[in-house]
């Protein structure tokens, strides 16, 4: 019963990737430099090239697990869980401001551009 349901949770993972860039909590503020990722990540597919056995290949790679989606204030609002947690009322941790940055400099990204660099 439990692998069926850690596979289920599994599916629940949309693989946007934002997981595998470098993060900075400052305060209220998460800074997520989409310039520096794993070294698994794929930045054309926007994905994990080794997904399914990144727990066990990459010791910095963590699982989110229900606890994360409902309390973990690094998580931003795309990530599939925190969707999962949120459509449940189970999202409980505070708001923190979620800061998308890119560039050699760390340069923030305008309102009007998409996560990836791309206009909207």
């Amino acid at each position: 019963m439990f692998k069926l349901l850690a596979k289920s949770w599994e599916h629940k993972c949309n693989r946007c990737g934002l997981c595998c860039h470098e993060k900075v909590i400052i305060g209220d503020e998460v800074l997520l430099d989409l310039n520096t990722h794993c070294e698994h990540y794929d930045p054309k597919k926007h994905s994990c090239k080794i997904y399914i056995e990144r727990l066990t290949l990459n010791r910095r790679c963590r699982k989110i697990t229900p606890f994360h989606a409902m309390f973990a204030r690094y998580l931003p609002d795309e990530c599939a869980y925190v969707q999962w947690a949120r459509s449940r009322h189970l999202r409980f941790a505070l708001k923190r401001r979620i800061r998308f940055v890119q560039g050699d400099r760390g340069d923030s990204l305008s309102d009007g551009e998409a996560l990836f660099g791309t206009q909207s």
